[in-house]
């Protein structure tokens, strides 16, 4: 009886002192000025660029399907039209004729290219030679193609070679396929330029095309990959843009309470709680709780801020947005925590939150598409937060109900991680010391 009767005064000194460090720990985190900038300008951050119609490379790649994408310049990159695999042939068109605008048609039309045009009148060949030599080195491109300004005449005079000419910038097999394409056009308007004049060959070539059946590209999708529409993909851009903003806020917070813990230690804190009999995995329950209450502070104002949106911005409605937006902060709040608890130091802790931020945003593809990276690339970005949070994005786009059951079995797996990581962190320390 009386060995039950003091567990409860010890169980009930233990709450006391938990609620306690609870209290001292939030007061000491709302006076610490950096954190008010992360919990206020991350939030407004993050609504901004939600608030802006992002273009995904993707959906720059799809309008290059089918059809022949203009740029404004020769200066502009090709790279954006690359996603999911596409071979892009950057054509620098100094002809500018109805012969050339034909071939270029029908090359686009086969849908294994992404054809996409500068308008170049007044570029030479030697100046294309350098413009693409560069344009290898600093942009990407299966191939590029470089039209002659006397295009239709050399055709007449049996010159193509002179007509064109074919860059080979990439060891894509796919190059193979674009050559014979190529030739085989090239060859057709040659016997029709040869058999008619050049105004009725191009009105013939133009009627044959006309009467071609116009074809659609259809994607299945299955097993992991969903099939977007344009729309959703620019959606699913903005949120991975708030998700990166919104990482760096989260990471941060976890930061400064890994302050609380590392002043606790210098201070003696930590051996006096001990005595006390508070755990080492109590007191990071501690600080996981504060953790939790920063993540969600910042998540209610990026609500707040977010009231400034129309709905549909989302593409998943507001609350699912916010929902995402608060599991997301209690993984990265917890694992930055844990890191600032095992290095022990309050700079170093710092570094280590940005290169955190930084490595996970970038792996897990918030910032732009991982399809065209390497396996070990993609094994890699799997270990990050945010790339599950932005396949359960595509999951709610497509209606599929299985993606709360993945935000909530990744925030479980990292938490427990986590809780188990610190305690043990907080337990070597106190050991070592």
């Amino acid at each position: 009886m009386f060995l039950d009767l003091g567990r409860g005064e010890l169980d009930q000194k233990e709450g006391k002192s938990m609620r306690t460090l609870i209290t001292s720990s939030l007061k000491l985190l709302l006076r610490n000025k950096s954190f008010w900038f992360f919990l206020v300008i991350v939030p407004i951050l993050s609504t901004f660029v939600l608030n802006q119609h992002q273009m995904n490379s993707i959906s720059l790649s799809k309008q290059a399907e089918n059809q022949i994408a203009e740029l404004g310049s020769a200066d502009e990159k090709v790279a954006y039209y690359s996603s999911q695999g596409a071979f892009v042939v950057k054509v620098y068109d100094a002809s500018e004729s109805e012969l050339s605008e034909y071939m270029l048609r029908k090359l686009s039309m086969t849908g294994a290219f992404s054809i996409v045009r500068a308008k170049v009148p007044d570029m030479g060949k030697a100046d294309a030679d350098e413009k693409i030599k560069h344009d290898g080195e600093f942009d990407r491109m299966g191939a590029a193609l470089y039209i002659d300004k006397d295009f239709d005449r050399l055709l007449e005079e049996g010159k193509e070679d002179e007509a064109l000419t074919i860059y080979v910038l990439s060891d894509d097999g796919r190059i193979e396929m674009f050559e014979y394409s190529v030739k085989k056009e090239l060859a057709l308007i040659k016997k029709t330029v040869a058999e008619w004049t050049a105004p009725e060959a191009v009105k013939l070539l133009n009627q044959k095309l006309a009467s071609v059946p116009e074809k659609e590209i259809v994607k299945l999708s299955g097993g992991s990959s969903r099939a977007l529409s344009q729309e959703q993909e620019n959606r699913k851009t903005a949120i991975g843009y708030a998700i990166a903003f919104m990482t760096l806020g989260y990471v941060f917070c976890g930061i400064f309470i890994a302050h609380t813990v590392i002043k606790d230690e210098h201070d003696k804190v930590l051996m006096r709680l001990h005595l006390t009999g508070m755990s080492s995995f109590k007191y990071f329950a501690s600080k996981f709780i504060i953790s939790a209450i920063a993540s969600f502070l910042m998540t209610v104002v990026l609500g707040v801020f977010s009231l400034v949106i129309d709905a549909e911005k989302f593409g998943i409605g507001r609350p699912k947005f916010l929902l995402m937006m608060f599991l997301l902060g209690l993984i990265f709040s917890s694992i930055s925590l844990v890191i600032g608890v095992i290095l022990g130091d309050v700079m170093n802790a710092n570094i280590a939150a940005f290169a955190l931020f930084s490595l996970s945003s970038l792996l897990a593809g918030t910032f732009f598409p991982m399809d065209a990276t390497s396996s070990s690339i993609k094994a890699l970005s799997s270990l990050m937060p945010q790339k599950w949070f932005l396949d359960a994005t595509e999951m709610i786009f497509v209606g599929d109900r299985k993606a709360y059951l993945v935000l909530l079995c990744v925030t479980a797996s990292y938490l427990i991680l986590t809780l188990s990581l610190g305690g043990v962190g907080i337990k070597v320390r106190n050991g070592e010391e």
